[in-house]
């Protein structure tokens, strides 16, 4: 879909998830506009379908559409269903060994609590090699950060953070 007037993109989109059997959608763009993130976050909610955004040219911070104190087991419908497609990944390609390394962005113990949920909940022989977190505002130069990193085992590595944050992780894994 290269449109990305509201109208055009609901009725496309909504066509597509009518008359195929959709697991979850993966969209890449390269525009500046919130409207599309929340066009997507918006029939993300209305089908259960979980839409993933790749390059972050529209993507925003979400809500969560459930608070933790309302329900302690579920977050907002966005991480919850990202983390269900990325489950169903690491399970079509049986990579099951994987640690998990966040930032301190709000709602990071959530989104592990989540993945535990759907480890210990599953018949899938998960090994979750642990959890890494990062705190990137006291290790300016990224010494303590590569030194983390290189401790984590596991290939596969789920990362929790702010687009911002994952520049310096990135850096400090290359």
């Amino acid at each position: 879909l290269n449109d990305t007037n509201p109208r055009s993109l609901i009725v496309r989109l909504c066509d597509v998830l009518s008359s195929l059997r959709i697991h979850g959608v993966v969209f890449e763009d390269d525009t500046r506009s919130e409207a599309v993130a929340q066009i997507l976050d918006f029939i993300s909610a209305q089908t259960s379908v979980p839409i993933i955004g790749v390059n972050g040219g529209s993507a925003i911070v979400l809500t969560p559409k459930v608070t933790p104190q309302d329900d302690p087991e579920r977050l907002g419908s966005s991480t919850e269903q990202q983390l269900q497609v990325i489950f169903e990944v690491l399970e079509e390609y049986d990579w099951t060994a994987f640690a998990v390394v966040t930032t301190l962005l709000p709602g990071y113990e959530d989104f592990v609590d989540y993945v535990e949920v759907l480890t210990d909940s599953s018949f899938i022989g998960w090994e979750h090699r642990g959890v890494v977190t990062l705190n990137l505002t006291d290790d300016p130069e990224g010494a303590r950060t590569r030194r983390q990193l290189r401790e984590v085992t596991a290939q596969i590595r789920l990362l929790y953070c702010s687009r911002d944050e994952a520049e310096a992780v990135f850096r400090a894994a290359r």
